[in-house]
């Protein structure tokens, strides 16, 4: 059998495709129609069941970089996000046996895969209906998130990466294959940046909690005005601050970047104070957002690499300069 990495994408897809059929003999489910979605860091598959039921699966790579049962704690948030706030986020379709995520091995595919089943939403993602007053109903989806979040837990959950280093994704740092192009900047930008993180740590503005940890107009669904937020797996323990930084980085590629930045901030305010700071360090937080974003891109090796490192990296550099 031809190793799974030498196989053509269309190939790759035809063996994560049967993988999550074995998955989806773990569910009560009889399935119609497994058909492939999208491919970034997860695959994600359509399920049509045969009731007209339609559900998403999300499959893993070989690659592990969040904590380990994240996926419990994500299946457990959005569970008590759907039973007590209206915020309205998919559900965890839990397999016949109870569980929320299935591991599954498949021959020729390497390493066991997590599997996660989630409530079809319908619609299209934020980043191709970009308008001011959708952004403005994000922002205030991610503030009732917030809210829900700092009364949620008290201690960080063992699936919960903390967010007090600039490279918190679990992999390894991967930042000097860039020397030959930025020479230490990079380096040197993790520490300036590491700074301003231990002294939000040392001076917390409230106590951390539960966080989506990716905001970004991938994770936010339309579908008829109405925006649904998806994929908490990235979640973080952290301070809201963190957050929408992450949240604003995600806009900064779009036009009329400030609009929509100013936007974000007005929905969100309508629900909750907007966690401030000064400039120096929601610039910091910005700057480790774009690293731990461009180590991750380096570690995961996707198409058109150069180009994603020097969209991460030049923010970072120009930061650096200033």
């Amino acid at each position: 059998m031809k190793e799974f990495e030498g196989l053509t994408p269309r190939g790759r897809l035809r063996r994560l495709r049967a993988l999550a059929l074995d998955a989806l003999r773990e569910y009560d489910l009889d399935v119609k129609r497994c058909s492939f979605v999208s491919t970034g860091f997860n695959t994600v598959f359509r399920v049509d069941a045969a009731n007209g039921s339609a559900y998403a699966l999300r499959v893993s790579p070989s690659l592990r970089i969040h904590a380990d049962d994240c996926e419990l704690v994500e299946a457990a948030w959005v569970a008590a996000l759907g039973r007590d706030t209206n915020v309205a986020v998919p559900q965890v379709i839990p397999a016949g046996n109870g569980s929320a995520v299935v591991w599954v091995e498949h021959a020729g595919v390497p390493e066991p895969r997590s599997c996660v089943l989630f409530e079809w939403v319908r619609g299209r993602p934020l980043r191709q209906r970009l308008t001011l007053h959708l952004v403005r109903k994000t922002g205030e989806l991610t503030a009732r998130v917030h809210a829900h979040g700092a009364a949620y837990a008290s201690d960080p959950p063992a699936g919960a990466l903390v967010a007090d280093q600039v490279l918190y994704f679990r992999t390894e740092s991967r930042l000097d294959e860039l020397r030959h192009a930025y020479g230490s900047a990079l380096d040197d930008a993790v520490e300036r940046s590491q700074r301003a993180l231990d002294q939000l740590w040392r001076e917390p503005p409230q106590p951390p909690h539960l966080l989506h940890g990716d905001v970004q107009p991938s994770n936010v669904m339309v579908n008829r005005g109405q925006v649904v937020l998806i994929d908490f797996q990235d979640l973080i323990w952290g301070f809201e601050i963190q957050d929408v930084t992450i949240a604003l980085v995600g806009l900064e590629h779009f036009d009329d970047r400030d609009a929509l930045r100013d936007a974000f901030r007005s929905g969100y305010e309508t629900v909750r104070p907007w966690p401030d700071a000064d400039g120096e360090m929601v610039a910091a937080l910005g700057a480790a957002r774009h690293l731990n974003i461009l180590n991750f891109g380096l570690s995961v090796r996707g198409p058109d690499l150069d180009r994603f490192v020097a969209r991460h990296a030049a923010p970072v550099v120009q930061w650096m300069s200033s």
